[in-house]
This record gives C-alpha cells, structure tokens and sequence, in this order.
C-alpha cells in the first residue's frame, strides 16, 4: 500500500502532462507541483527540467530500486492508423509496444549502473536504498513497424523516429521521501536526411534515450560522493 500511495504523484503528473499541451523547456508540467511540495529548481546539464530537496544527501545510497513495471503512455494524438493506411495498429500492438518500452527501460538502468563496480539494482527497500519512479509519456513513434502485419514488403522512411518524455521521482526508499524530480522531452535522433526507419531503428533510439537518462542519475550519485574540493585562501 505504502509503494502505491507514494508512486501517485509521478503518474499523476504523467497523466496531467497527457491532458496538457506541450510545454516549453522555460516552463514544464512538473515547476508547479516540485515547488509546492518544497522543492528547489537545479541546473542539470541534460534534462530539461530538475527540482531537488534542499539538503537532500544521495551519497548515502549505494543500491537502486526501479520501481516496475515503468509506466508507459503514448501522445494522445498518436493515431498511426488513421494517418497512414499502412498501419494496423489495435491494442495488443500498443500494449506490446508499452511492455517492451518498459523492459528495455529497466534493462538498460541495470546495465549502466552496474558498470565498472557501480550500484546494485535491487528489489527490496533498504535504508542505503535509492528508490527511482519513471514514467514514460508522450510517446509518439512516426513508423511502427509493420513488416509483420502485411504479405508484402513495406519500408517507411523517416528523419527520425519520433520523440518520448521521462517523468522520474528519487525518493528514500524506506520513508517515501521525495529527494528530486526530473523531467525530460526527447526527439529520436535526427539525421538530416530520410532512412528507413523501423522496430529496429525506433528500438535503437529508445534505448539510447534510456542510456543517457540512466548515465544522468549514474553521474549525480557519483557527484555526491566527490568529496568537495577545498576552498582556496
């Protein structure tokens, strides 16, 4: 019950941000809710937008708990088979595209974090246990692959593969305590120039995504164990 009522928030701003109209990177759904709850706008190289928890210490946490599965949600205006009569796409396709997103989200947290002696993933709450919710919203894929669905070859060629947003809270994981909250809008990587772009592709851009953010989180928990430099006199 506690996990449920503490993982609210990051689905209720997901939901909120589905309902709204894009945002600029000046001003994003998550400023309001983070500065009522009392927390502060940092500089993040990298993301958009990041409200951390005045004091909040990372250092004391060497594991990681991704709460699953990742919550996945696509651009409402996302409608592949009205736009195109290429595509077919029911609900067991979108629901087979939300469970891949998800795995390859934990997958790919797993492996940077894990890299070169780096921090434990775990299941269980624990007081050196960093607690990480993310959804993933707003996502729009410019060509599903269809390959599956039709008797004849079909190639769709695009600039990129299309753009996803993350949503992701830090908290204790055994208080609930909220220490920070990101928000991040991604394009597919855009080449300049039209390629074929399919599951393969649109898979590839994705996990590279999910790569950056994870170095992100990686690279702050490194931070905070860096002790500061002395000041000079």
């Amino acid at each position: 019950m506690k996990s449920f009522e503490r993982s609210r928030s990051v689905y209720a701003l997901a939901a909120a941000l589905l309902l709204s109209a894009c945002q600029t990177t000046q001003k994003t759904p998550i400023d309001n809710p983070s500065t009522q709850e009392g927390l502060v706008r940092v500089d993040t190289k990298g993301v958009d937008a990041a409200y951390k928890k005045p004091g909040a210490n990372l250092a004391v946490y060497s594991k990681v708990l991704l709460r699953q599965p990742v919550t996945v949600s696509f651009n409402r205006n996302w409608k592949p088979e009205q736009d195109s009569a290429l595509y077919s796409m029911n609900q067991p396709d979108r629901e087979k595209i939300k469970q891949e997103l998800s795995a390859a989200f934990a997958e790919g947290f797993k492996q940077v974090l894990d890299e070169k002696g780096g921090y434990q993933m775990v299941t269980e709450p624990a007081k050196d246990v960093l607690e990480v919710q993310a959804a993933i919203v707003n996502l729009y894929i410019n060509a599903p692959d269809v390959s599956m669905q039709t008797a004849a070859r079909v190639r769709t060629y695009t600039a990129d593969a299309g753009e996803m947003t993350l949503i992701s809270e830090l908290r204790d994981s055994v208080t609930g305590a909220l220490l920070a909250r990101i928000y991040d809008r991604r394009e597919g990587m855009d080449t300049g120039t039209w390629t074929w772009t399919s599951s393969v592709t649109n898979s590839a851009d994705a996990k590279r995504e999910i790569r950056r953010w994870a170095e992100l989180l990686k690279k702050a928990l490194d931070a905070s164990r860096t002790p500061a430099a002395p000041a000079k006199t």
